[in-house]
């Protein structure tokens, strides 16, 4: 089943560009590079990023080894995450509100 999950090659992020999908329950975000770097943000759905509870974070360096250790490490991610039963649409909802109405991350 790895085979099947994309990731783009090295020259995509070498020209500024990020990229984000999912996994199952996993959804994520491969922020443009930064100083020779790439930040990934993971979360599950069913939300876009602005108003889901990110569940973690990772960086890797812009390179063939960093691209196959971020996939590695968002494969390992998927999997743990897929591991457990979706979020309550009430959970779901409850976490939206909260955020829609302007209350951050920062503030958990």
């Amino acid at each position: 089943m790895e085979q099947d999950f994309y990731l783009p090659v090295l020259s995509h992020y070498e020209n500024d560009n990020g990229w984000s999908g999912s996994r199952g329950l996993l959804c994520y975000e491969i922020e443009k590079p930064k100083e020779g770097t790439l930040r990934v943000v993971i979360w599950q759905g069913p939300f876009c990023r602005q108003y889901a509870r990110e569940e973690g974070e990772a960086t890797f360096p812009v390179s063939e080894e960093g691209i196959a250790a971020m996939r590695a490490w968002l494969l390992e991610q998927a999997d743990a995450m897929n591991a457990h039963p979706p979020r309550t649409a009430e959970e779901c909802r409850a976490w939206y509100e909260k955020v829609a109405n302007g209350h951050t991350q920062q503030e958990e």
